[in-house]
């Protein structure tokens, strides 16, 4: 198998796995409800959208059913996410590239998205990448960045860390974007996973760490919670304290 088929330090099912629960599974319907309440009128007034880092197409495919867009562009470090992104966005311009080297023109894109992808970055790369952002979005174009958070920043390995506020929205200043909003989400499921000594951590070799199958109950009150978040979150004064995801948004001047 080439290095480039899957990501570093990834098990070879990580890619089938997420595929296997990213339309259904709580957590990430209620990421992308939350998503939703943070671009609000920005899903139908882009022309161009950018997935970086757009895994099996899941959200991609997303995006394009949800908002209104003119065309759309995904890419991912790995070669096997972008072949099961092909089957769910094959209207889609796709390519198999790292953030730090985007093969797109400066100015191309209104709406840019990028979810549990920064964290992976290598500190070497994250200042390339975020200037590669920035290029690649048109002049007032936004940036919604999902990442795992934590009160202060934890690093496990130079490819992987969990944010803390501060230093996501330097990183997204330092590489010349203006960030309005910057909150954490997912809080009690997060304050429950943190009770019992579960926090995010890198995956592994061995360990994937997405969510399996859960009792219909738990997925109830979990969607309920993050819908309720999701619905805060549609104002613009609120900002969540507290939680294993951050969301921002950010826009290139």
């Amino acid at each position: 198998m080439a290095p480039a088929f899957l990501a570093p330090g990834v098990p070879n099912d990580y890619y089938a796995q997420i595929r296997a629960v990213e339309d259904d599974h709580w957590w990430f319907r209620g990421m992308r409800e939350i998503s939703a309440a943070l671009l609000g009128r920005r899903l139908h007034t882009s022309a161009r959208v950018l997935d970086a880092g757009c895994g099996t197409g899941g959200y991609l495919r997303w995006l394009l059913e949800r908002g209104t867009f003119d065309s759309s562009a995904g890419v991912d470090v790995a070669a096997a996410a972008v072949e099961l992104a092909r089957e769910r966005v094959p209207e889609a311009e796709l390519h198999v590239a790292p953030l730090s080297a985007l093969p797109f023109p400066d100015e191309t894109f209104d709406l840019a998205v990028t979810n549990d992808v920064v964290q992976h970055v290598d500190e070497s790369e994250i200042g390339r990448s975020i200037d590669e952002l920035r290029r690649v979005l048109r002049p007032g174009g936004t940036l919604l960045v999902r990442t795992n958070g934590s009160r202060r920043l934890r690093r496990e390995r130079s490819d992987w860390r969990a944010y803390d506020g501060p230093t996501l929205r330097r990183q997204l200043e330092d590489g010349g974007l203006v960030v309005e909003r910057l909150t954490h989400a997912n809080v009690l499921p997060s304050l429950w996973g943190r009770s019992r000594g579960r926090v995010p951590h890198a995956p592994s070799d061995e360990q994937h760490g997405i969510p399996g199958a859960e009792p219909a109950l738990r997925s109830a009150v979990g969607s309920a919670l993050l819908r309720a978040e999701a619905l805060a979150l549609a104002l613009p004064a609120v900002r969540l304290p507290y939680g294993h995801t951050i969301f921002a948004l950010a826009r290139r001047p």
